[in-house]
């Protein structure tokens, strides 16, 4: 049962919310804590939303469980719901989701194990996420991936994280992300704030005196905006 809503058969059996999946075929991109910040947003904007754990690492399950726990001493903070989800039966894992209004999906990064799959899944997202830093290995793997999206028909943009906006890496990388594909206009810099609170389930976004909250803020709304949500 969801922490933040009671779900009716009527809503069960209707169409589910706005689909955003956060998806690489490179690993510490920084799309688990892309989703985790997405949902606790989505939360402090009451609009009812639930995370699908794709990976089999369950890394955000586990923030999850640790968060439902947090809000046992500290209920202030805004509920969040993540089940757990296979690629193979990704229909199976969004159909009983028709009470929330946002599902944030949040896939593993060996997308090309399952690339049919994955790529029938960000073709019926409304939004699909890319993110990146700007490190020559990321670029390697994103950048063919964005083109794989374009060709299934996707609407997709990168979001470039763990960046430091000084260094000329940085401009080099954003030229060619541009170059490639749409790119969300504010950038996450590398901040050690993004995981000090993972261990008892919280969010940059659940302290107002976060560094770099305005970033994730921004990225909130232009996903927001791009999602139609």
């Amino acid at each position: 049962m969801s922490e933040t809503l009671e779900r009716t058969d009527a809503e069960v059996a209707s169409k589910p919310g706005t689909l955003v999946v956060i998806c690489s075929p490179k690993g510490g991109t920084g799309k688990t804590s892309l989703a985790r910040n997405l949902l606790v947003a989505a939360g402090q904007a009451d609009i009812p939303s639930v995370g699908i754990d794709f990976d089999q690492q369950g890394s955000l399950a586990k923030w999850h469980a640790r968060r439902v726990k947090t809000r046992e001493a500290y209920p202030t903070f805004v509920p969040v719901d993540v089940v757990p989800g296979r690629l193979t039966n990704w229909r199976g894992a969004i159909k009983g989701l028709a009470w929330a209004r946002l599902i944030v999906a949040d896939l593993p990064p060996t997308v090309e194990h399952d690339l049919p799959m994955v790529t029938a899944l960000c073709a019926a997202a409304d939004f699909v996420l890319v993110p990146t830093s700007a490190t020559a290995d990321d670029l390697d793997s994103v950048l063919p991936w964005m083109r794989t999206l374009q060709k299934a028909g996707c609407s997709a943009a990168f979001v470039m994280n763990r960046v430091n906006r000084q260094t000329k890496t940085f401009a080099s990388a954003r030229t060619k992300l541009i170059k490639t594909g749409a790119i969300c206009p504010i950038e996450i810099p590398s901040l050690e704030d993004m995981h000090n609170n993972v261990p008892v389930g919280l969010s940059l976004l659940d302290s107002a005196k976060s560094r770099g909250l305005e970033p994730v803020e921004g990225v909130w709304a232009f996903v927001r905006r791009e999602a139609r949500l």
